[in-house]
């Protein structure tokens, strides 16, 4: 399933992280990996501790990084999609 503008994602309660200097670092309990964010990638799982929709995610990020809608979409979507692939996020109705 891929990610949409106007879907609402969270991350997964049930994974373990702990921020390591300016990082999160997140395991897996039942796929037994471990998972490293940083800079941007703290910031998007920062904003999906509770149900956010995409579009605000973007638009926050807009904001913050000083980057065009269409630049943010392009790199945001993908990012998503691999977090909600990895079991880390989730899409929520």
């Amino acid at each position: 399933m891929l990610v949409k503008y106007d879907d609402t994602v969270q991350r997964n309660p049930h994974i373990l992280t702990a921020e390591v200097d300016d990082e999160v670092v997140m395991m897996s309990a039942d796929q037994g990996q471990y998972f490293g964010l940083s800079a941007v990638g703290v910031d998007i799982w920062n904003l999906a501790e509770r149900p956010i929709q995409v579009s605000e995610v973007i638009g926050r990020l807009c904001q913050d990084y000083d980057v065009s809608i269409e630049k943010c979409e392009a790199d945001t979507l993908p990012f998503l999609n691999e977090m909600i692939a990895a079991g880390l996020m989730e899409i929520v109705e």
